[in-house]
């Protein structure tokens, strides 16, 4: 009788319920799913109502090349920048670029590609005779003169272009925690009427926004612009390497309203997704780099960057970017190592002293 009490006093029992894996997976599925769709919702209204792409135009040197369908496998974006202080123009006036880069990937295989173009580069402009900087481009006619020289000179398709100026730049730069580099050599340069001065020591270097626009500016040495392309090229990657680590992930909505804010493009959302995921994705054998091969021409008495057809060709080969040669065009040897003059180029001093010598 007592147990039986003591029974009816106990607690009941609950019986331990087994986790049922299969319902745990289909819930996390109809998550993934709604998350998925709740993004890629958010990315349409944005381009739709929001933010809408401009109207774009793939430029090309020809139809050719601009049905191609292997050289509209990879999406080439020209990347424009201009520094508004480094400019002599009024603040209505439309100014040169600064910097001008083809980024080319391949959103398949995950493979970027830097080309950075001297924008002392000698060209002829659309609707021009006469030879000109290709930095003028963007002056004469914007965005679309741009991308239209820079496609005649390569022989390649511009599907994209993204303009930016260097406050955007000194703000992303801050916004990511700066970005670790070496610095080759002392840097110092004063301009009191621009209250510029750069003083950058030789040696690895934490740089915030402000020191790194000096850094990618600076151009007193013997390379000139030549060198400011290296030093820009070589910022870039370090850049892209902290901007798409762990600890930035958490200011991606920040960098879109930084970017948003001092970038113009026609470039849509889901491009740029496709483009960021190909930096993060990027090795030591995804992302290659160079700067436009060629060589100093003063021959006119304008100081040019001159890039022939050939040099245009060891540019994009060396890149892995295709391109359609012209039908008087011979095929390059295979077996012929492809110059690093482009990395160092020599000094028109240097220049001189060698045509002087083989004069005498």
């Amino acid at each position: 009788m007592e147990d039986m009490q003591n029974e009816e006093q106990r607690p009941p029992r609950h019986k331990k319920r087994k986790l049922r894996w299969g319902r745990l997976l289909l819930f996390l599925v109809i998550i993934g799913l709604f998350g998925a769709g709740l993004f890629w919702g958010s990315v349409w209204v944005f381009d739709t109502f929001i933010n809408p792409p401009q109207k774009n135009v793939v430029a090309a040197a020809d139809d050719t090349i601009r049905k191609d369908e292997k050289l509209n496998e990879r999406i080439n974006v020209l990347l424009l920048g201009i520094d508004d202080g480094d400019s002599e123009a009024a603040e209505s006036e439309p100014k040169r670029t600064d910097a001008i880069i083809l980024l080319s990937f391949d959103p398949q295989k995950n493979l970027v590609s830097l080309l950075s173009i001297p924008r002392d580069t000698k060209v002829v402009l659309p609707g021009h005779k006469d030879p000109d900087k290709i930095n003028a481009a963007y002056a004469y006619g914007g965005a679309v003169m741009a991308k239209q020289t820079v496609a005649n000179l390569l022989r390649v398709p511009i599907h994209y272009y993204c303009l930016a100026d260097w406050r955007g730049f000194i703000d992303v730069v801050n916004l990511i925690g700066g970005v670790d580099i070496y610095v080759d050599k002392d840097m110092h340069y004063e301009d009191p009427y621009a209250n510029l001065v750069i003083d950058i020591k030789h040696g690895y270097q934490h740089m915030d926004g402000a020191t790194a626009g000096k850094y990618v500016r600076f151009r007193s040495d013997e390379l000139g612009d030549i060198g400011r392309v290296q030093r820009q090229q070589k910022f870039l990657k370090a850049a892209a390497e902290q901007m798409f680590s762990v600890q930035n992930v958490t200011k991606i909505s920040s960098l879109l309203a930084t970017l948003e804010k001092y970038i113009h493009t026609d470039l849509n959302t889901l491009t740029m997704l496709k483009a960021a995921n190909s930096f993060k994705l990027f090795g030591d054998d995804k992302m290659r780099s160079c700067m436009l091969y060629g060589q100093f021409d003063d021959s006119t008495g304008v100081s040019y960057w001159s890039a022939d057809r050939a040099a245009v060709n060891k540019s994009l080969d060396e890149l892995g970017i295709p391109y359609i040669k012209e039908k008087t065009e011979d095929e390059p040897n295979a077996e012929e190592e492809a110059p690093r003059e482009h990395l160092q180029p020599k000094d028109r001093e240097q220049i001189y002293r060698e045509k002087n010598s083989k004069k005498n």
